[in-house]
């Protein structure tokens, strides 16, 4: 018998709720597109036969997301500004199991941001729908993908988890 992994297939919907930092959450869109952070790590190289590049414990170069809004509402005053924004997305995927079965699994993500811009460029064409792009610098950042957290990232409070593991707590417990 082979090996079976849940096979992942679609996103079935999601909302994107925001706020300023203090402010109440405001549900801002449904069906929206984010792009979650990559984490990635910052390296140096080594000496070793060659050049040889390995990455530094606990540092980690700066994590951007992007929002994609469709349409000029009231409702995105909560996206823009220049103090901190907390962003909240919420999704269903679907999934299969080794016995076919079809299943919902649910996804968050928890961001703190500053936005790169104060307000993104508005292109209005007649007949088109309008893409608001909102690209935020990352400093807190946590995904939780159906009822496991994956990453907790605080640069603030020094929070560096990767699969359960605090990267930044070994190196702090030094200090």
């Amino acid at each position: 018998m082979g090996i079976w992994l849940d096979q992942n297939l679609v996103i079935n919907a999601n909302t994107l709720y925001a706020n300023r930092i203090g402010d109440e959450q405001e549900l801002v869109g449904k069906d929206a597109q984010i792009t979650l952070p990559s984490v990635t790590n910052m390296t140096t190289d080594a000496n070793l036969m060659g050049n040889f590049t390995v990455p530094i414990l606990a540092q980690i170069e700066n994590m951007e997301t992007t929002v994609h809004h469709i349409g000029v509402v009231s409702r995105i005053k909560s996206l823009l500004g220049q103090e901190s924004i907390e962003l909240e997305m919420r999704w269903v995927q679907q999934i299969m199991t080794s016995d076919a079965a079809q299943k919902p699994i649910s996804g968050k993500a928890f961001i703190t941001g500053y936005p790169q811009t104060v307000m993104p460029e508005i292109d209005i064409q007649p007949g088109q729908s309008v893409d608001l792009e909102m690209v935020y610098t990352v400093s807190k950042y946590k995904l939780v993908v159906d009822g496991e957290t994956l990453c907790n990232i605080d640069r603030v409070a020094g929070i560096l988890e990767i699969g359960g593991k605090d990267y930044f707590a070994d190196l702090s417990s030094m200090l």
